[in-house]
């Protein structure tokens, strides 16, 4: 069946058929919408993608780009609650929109120009870039919209949408200095990467302006997963004890902490209060339940979809820069030390 056929069982021109099949209705009439689905749903036709892309020069692809660090080529980044979710939402709300989501990682930006080379692609989302420096310098040579997805630019023709990352790490480094700790722990291996920078920035401000004196033992580079939490959770319950607090920059750290630290006969939050970044749902299904910093991820993820779409259907004058407001979401992962002495 093609639309040559269509046409001719439904007595009309290919063009209208056409026309139909990308519901362009304002030329045609509504019998004869009804006539041509009608058909197409009896011999259950279904267009020809590529060929479509061709005609149409678009290809309602969307490119979902996760960058692999170093060392890190057999991950399975979807296990990451973190990436998974951003990738649900943004999946569901292409496709609402009659677009496909292509999910493809890469090691190198080289990899990035063969992609946007060998693919003719409508839009493109970069989920936690690494080569960001590199993106701005070549986006002028991008010929589809762009969506940096927690990082920043100054580049005005890329959309970028970031949490305020420095807030989130000051609202609950000074939550804990207000319930009574001073000596609080930072966890995240944050130099060279912008994102963590700017949470360890927050850090550092909540600890200055309460005046606690900041201990260089308590920085902990570790990569913030569950992993490197356990051993960070191991670790301080062995050899900081004077620690009676954390802040991590992800959910899944901050729970691996909390594992490492019950491992070596801690209780928490009575011996070690926690707090996580992002306030996933599984911050619900631990035990104690996880207080955690709330970037709304997915109105964050919905806000900067729907800010692509609109570039990929033509719309100018649009906000391109964008700055998500974070909360701190109190659960049972923090001791009020206060109350202790009183």
């Amino acid at each position: 069946m093609t639309l040559k056929d269509i046409a001719k069982e439904a007595n009309v021109s290919v063009m209208t058929v056409s026309n139909v099949i990308n519901k362009k209705y304002s030329k045609v009439s509504l019998d004869t919408i009804k006539r041509v689905n009608k058909i197409i749903a009896k011999h259950n036709y279904t267009p020809n993608m590529t060929a479509r892309s061709l005609s149409q020069k678009s290809s309602k692809i969307v490119a979902v780009i996760i960058s692999i660090c170093e060392g890190d080529e057999q991950e399975n980044y979807l296990e990451n609650p973190f990436v998974s979710t951003i990738i649900g939402i943004t999946e569901n709300l292409l496709r609402q929109n009659g677009y496909y989501t292509m999910v493809c990682s890469i090691q190198s930006f080289e990899e990035i120009m063969k992609l946007l080379d060998d693919w003719n692609l409508d839009g493109i989302m970069f989920l936690t870039p690494v080569y960001i420096r590199e993106i701005e310098n070549y986006s002028s040579k991008i010929k589809c919209p762009v969506l940096i997805f927690d990082g920043e630019l100054s580049c005005k023709d890329v959309i970028s949408i970031i949490a305020d990352d420095e807030k989130g790490l000051y609202l609950s480094t000074n939550y804990l200095v207000q319930n009574g700790h001073k000596h609080i722990a930072f966890v995240a291996n944050y130099k060279g990467n912008a994102l963590l920078t700017r949470r360890f920035n927050g850090y550092v401000k909540a600890l200055n302006e309460n005046g606690i004196t900041i201990n260089k033992d308590y920085i902990l580079e570790h990569s913030p997963n569950y992993e490197e939490g356990i051993i960070v959770g191991k670790y301080i319950s062995s050899q900081l004890k004077e620690v009676t607090a954390v802040v991590t920059t992800a959910d899944i750290c901050a729970i691996g902490i909390m594992e490492g630290a019950k491992l070596n006969g801690y209780d928490i939050p009575n011996d070690l209060s926690v707090i996580g970044f992002d306030n996933l749902k599984l911050c619900s299904y631990v035990t104690p339940k996880l207080s955690s910093i709330s970037q709304q991820i997915d109105n964050k993820t919905k806000i900067g979809i729907n800010t692509l779409i609109k570039c990929m259907n033509g719309k100018k004058d649009i906000e391109k820069s964008i700055v998500i407001d974070v909360s701190l979401i109190e659960r049972q992962s923090v001791i009020n030390l206060k109350n202790q002495t009183e």
